[in-house]
């Protein structure tokens, strides 16, 4: 599997830039969170004002000794008078990196003279950009531990903390102090507006906090003035969500390096200092302080962050350099590391940062009491493109047995030593919310026992953990339970070990590609009859396959956003599902409960990039640019629906980017399933006009077209509310009353079944249930919807 064993450079992987948190309102097309879109990713999950001191405390590990030894000297700071003169002299961001910097050294020196350890290098970089995973990043200061030198490396993964520094001009600072200085005369009021213009690049507004047309702009906590002019208070807080962006935006580096549970850093704008915290859940600020003012603060931070160690930095404790060593350094890469598998009720401080290690579960005893622990073979091969939400990590390596315990599955008294098993086994660390009723290790272990004859079609796994509570270590449980005060997300940590597939582009044949793609349309399904669980987040990054013996055989990855297929009220608290490949329903304005349709219609849009996208046997299949005939369907929700319904009515633009290699399949798989799809989509649109009382569109209605384009002499809107209002496979709408008794919003119609959709696939005949299942089969039809307290079916499957 030359997907899984690779250990080229991190940046040569494909990061999945669909599969951002289900709450975010829309796919962005980067491999990762923009500085923009991050503020939009934390809206609503950001704690503000969070005490200097008990951050401190909480975060780095510092004690009440270190707080009084602080708090009992008089903190003159080296070069905070330079500081000062400088921002006084209205100097430039960058002039102030030296000064501040030697502020720092000077704390630190005075600690070390006092007789206190640190583990800390402090390096300024300037406008140096710094190699990312992500987007380009230019972090005018890190911290690093005291390992690190001028000589060693600057990279992400053996960051300690970031720090990111504003300057407010001057003008606006005395305006801000004198708010009348801004009325004067309409001369100094040009003034003001060209320095604006002349700093612009620096201070322009973000999404999050721009208001709409015709809406009044809410105070914040970052405003200063009782009553501040527009003109005035519109610069200095931009600036400073400007840089609250930007420090979000390092912050997902440092989550995403190296496996971290949290990544922290300051921003400081001018002389007041912000301390931030950033984990999966969202993020905690301090409440501001100038240390101008208050020096003992910054004092006290530099001591904090100068003791702290690595697991106090966020870095993951079950990662080592070896399954003897404790995390004692950072690590510059994943490559030859292992992760510890934490032990069940141990009390091992690597693991736990509280008092007891009740909160680590293996799921369906999946592995428990087996491995010692994952020995990582590379690089990850998948990286979550976002800050907040299941914060997924995929590496590749193999599992290693206790001493004592059996290399195979018989259970031999052999010690194992893995041959060849370079990247045989994956091991996925994600962060999953914790009101999700299922686990995903836990709904593909049921299915696998409930429904044996898909248990090829499904990963295997091999060990699964959950770490919940005061065992996950993060320090914002200690915040006096702050996540529930503000009814905030909450998640927990797990650990799932399966053997490793290959994504659906690595194909190398035609003819093996329909034999995986109908695999997986018929695990699906399965899964949805007999098993009663419906996927809802098929992608193409889901859609995978390996090889027995000579045969290929699909497999259906990543259930933990599933659900029971008669859930009501629960599917719609988030839209699931990836951006290009959503169902044309979900990307509404109020999305409809989640139906096996939903997952179809999500089967086909990947059939469709597929085959616009993949060149299957070339020896680079996928380049992972998207075509821009498809361009749009990677846009926000509104702007997907839109290109959706485009494609129904003019599929032909489409289509005419097939890749050669899919041409065949064009006539015997592509059109019949558009076919089917716009006449499903047009009982959509009656039954639409049907809710809103069988009003129909004055435009009469089209002849049936077959996949040809719509005349010149229409416009893109005309053809996109022709399909939306007028599907042209439809006749004149039948009534109100009869779109009731006709169409059913389940299947639209009939339309959209299983047996349809194979049908369109040139006539392929389903496997159907093998025969010694069938009357098993029939009891697991008659059965209740398994749910979250009892997972297993209550039909004992057959031991065949």
């Amino acid at each position: 599997m030359d997907d899984c064993t690779s250990t080229d450079s991190l940046r040569n992987y494909y990061y999945d830039y669909y599969n951002f948190c289900p709450s975010t309102k829309s796919f962005y097309s980067d491999n990762f969170s923009t500085d923009a879109t991050l503020q939009a990713e934390l809206s609503g999950l950001i704690l503000k004002d969070m005490d200097m001191v008990e951050y401190v405390q909480h975060v780095y590990g510092a004690s009440k000794a270190d707080i009084e030894y602080i708090r009992s000297k008089g903190w003159q700071i080296e070069g905070l008078s330079t500081y000062t003169k400088l921002l006084d002299e209205d100097a430039k961001e960058e002039d102030l990196y030296g000064s501040f910097k030697t502020m720092m050294d000077g704390l630190f020196s005075t600690f070390t003279g006092d007789g206190l350890k640190l583990d800390v290098h402090y390096v300024s970089l300037g406008k140096t950009t710094l190699k990312s995973i992500g987007n380009v990043r230019k972090p005018e200061q890190l911290f690093f531990f005291g390992l690190h030198n001028d000589k060693s490396p600057v990279t992400w993964s053996l960051t300690k903390a970031f720090i990111e520094l504003a300057v407010t001009p001057l003008t606006q600072r005395i305006a801000a102090c004198n708010p009348t200085v801004a009325t004067i005369n309409e001369e100094r009021t040009t003034t003001t507006t060209e320095v604006l213009t002349n700093s612009a690049a620096d201070l322009v507004p973000l999404p999050m906090f721009t208001s709409r047309p015709g809406t009044k702009r809410k105070r914040r906590s970052t405003d200063t003035l009782d009553e501040p002019t527009p003109a005035l208070e519109h610069p200095k807080t931009c600036a400073y969500f400007k840089k609250e962006s930007q420090a979000a935006g390092y912050a997902l580096e440092l989550l995403a390096s190296t496996c971290r549970r949290w990544a922290t850093g300051v921003v400081i704008t001018d002389t007041e200092v912000t301390l931030h915290y950033y984990d999966r859940m969202g993020a905690i600020f301090t409440k501001p302080f100038k240390f101008d003012e208050e020096p003992w603060k910054l004092a006290l931070f530099a001591l904090a962050i100068g003791q702290c160690n690595l697991v106090q930095a966020g870095f993951e404790p079950l990662v080592a350099y070896n399954v003897d060593a404790m995390l004692s350094q950072s690590l510059g890469s994943l490559n030859g590391a292992v992760l510890k598998v934490p032990k069940e009720a141990s009390n091992e401080g690597s693991v736990t940062r509280g008092d007891g290690t009740n909160g680590i579960k293996f799921v369906d005893n999946l592995g428990r009491g087996v491995y010692s622990h994952f020995q990582i073979t590379g690089d990850p091969l998948y990286i979550y493109g976002g800050l907040t939400g299941k914060g997924s990590h995929v590496l590749p390596g193999y599992l290693v047995r206790m001493e004592g315990k059996g290399a195979t599955d018989d259970q031999t008294e052999e010690p194992i030593i893995p041959v060849n098993a370079k990247g045989s086994m994956v091991a996925k660390l994600s962060w999953p919310m914790e009101e999700r009723p299922f686990l995903e290790a836990q709904i593909i272990n049921t299915l696998a026992n409930k429904i044996p004859w898909i248990k090829r079609h499904l990963p295997k796994i091999h060990c699964a953990l959950t770490i919940k509570d005061e065992s996950m270590g993060l320090p914002r449980h200690l915040f006096h339970n702050m996540i529930t005060a503000h009814k905030l997300e909450q998640r927990y940590f797990t650990l799932l070990f399966t053997d490793c597939y290959e994504h659906l582009w690595n194909i190398k044949t035609l003819d093996d590609f329909q034999v995986v793609y109908i695999g997986i349309v018929e695990c699906h399904y399965n899964a949805s009859r007999y098993g009663k669980m419906l996927h809802r987040d098929i992608s193409e990054n889901n859609l995978l396959w390996t090889r027995k013996a000579k045969e290929v055989v699909g497999v259906l990855n990543d259930w933990d956003l599933s659900t029971r297929v008669n859930v009501v009220g629960s599917s719609t608290n988030h839209r699931t599902g990836t951006g290009p490949f959503m169902a044309l329903d979900l990307l509404g304005k109020e999305p409809p409960i989640h139906l096996y349709r939903h997952d179809l219609e999500s089967l086909f849009y990947v059939l469709i990039w597929a085959a616009v996208h993949y060149n299957i046997g070339a020896k680079v299949p996928y380049s992972h640019t998207v075509d821009p005939a498809l361009e749009k369907w990677n846009g926000d929700f509104e702007e997907a629906r839109l290109a959706k319904l485009a494609f129904f009515s003019d599929a032909e633009s489409v289509l005419e980017h097939l890749q050669p290699v899919f041409e065949p399949l064009r006539e015997t798989w592509i059109e019949p399933l558009v076919d089917l799809f716009r006449k499903a989509r047009a009982n959509a649109n009656l039954l639409a006009r049907a809710k809103k009382g069988g009003q129909t569109s004055k435009r009469p209605a089209r002849k049936p077209r077959k996949l040809q384009k719509y005349s010149d002499d229409e416009s893109d809107e005309e053809r996109i509310d022709a399909d939306s209002e007028e599907d042209p496979v439809s006749s004149p709408p039948p009534t109100a009353q009869s779109l009731a008794v006709n169409v059913d919003f389940a299947t639209l119609g009939g339309y959209l079944t299983f047996e349809n959709f194979m049908k369109a696939l040139d006539g392929w005949e389903p496997s159907g249930v093998p025969k010694k299942y069938r009357e098993y089969a029939e009891r697991l039809l008659e059965e209740e919807p398994v749910t979250a307290t009892t997972p297993s079916s209550t039909a004992k499957s057959p031991g065949y």
